[in-house]
């Protein structure tokens, strides 16, 4: 049994990681073994992320102040929360392949840069690309009228010569034969 100051430690501990939080996955783990478990910790350690099960009464109070509160109510039963600190699309398909491959894992709601979503949500921004890759994206398409334009500039001076060059020809192989 932990002392009210463990618990007190706990709880200011997890409360600085739900500010930090952009995304948080409740679940349900129920008659899932260490080592599946461990696994999933080591997923979403990778994915920047981490996997905790806390006690429903000081993760409710930690909540307190955070974008986690609006989801207060899913902290009943055993649950246990997958927390992700850079990009929510990460742990998101951390949670989603480990949903799929063992039946004793459950999302049962989660919270992305405070809006509370289903299972079905999460599931879906699971399936967005990563961050990098959506910025990645953008740049691509603000960049393509630059590219373009840099194009036809380019064009230009090139176009220019073929004409020149293509008069020139021309006044020659007309010069020619008037004389």
């Amino acid at each position: 049994m932990k002392t009210r100051a463990q618990k007190e430690t706990m709880c200011r501990e997890l409360h600085e990681k739900f500010s930090r939080a952009t995304v948080a996955i409740f679940t349900r783990f129920d008659g899932m073994t260490d080592e599946e478990l461990k696994k999933l910790r080591r997923e979403l350690r990778t994915a920047g992320g981490e996997f905790r099960v806390v006690k429903n009464t000081i993760a409710r109070k930690a909540a307190e102040g955070t974008a986690i509160a609006t989801a207060a109510a899913v902290f009943e039963g055993p649950v246990a929360l997958a927390i992700g600190y850079a990009d929510p699309v990460l742990p998101a398909k951390v949670m989603k392949t480990f949903t799929a491959k063992y039946e004793k894992l459950r999302i049962r709601a989660g919270v992305v840069e405070g809006r509370v979503c289903d299972p079905g949500q999460v599931a879906a921004i699971a399936s967005l690309p990563s961050r990098e890759v959506l910025l990645g994206q953008l740049v691509n398409r603000l960049n393509a009228p630059v590219a373009q334009l840099a194009q036809v500039l380019q064009a230009l001076p090139a176009s220019f010569a073929r004409a020149l060059s293509a008069v020139s020809a021309s006044r020659a192989s007309g010069g020619s034969s008037s004389t």
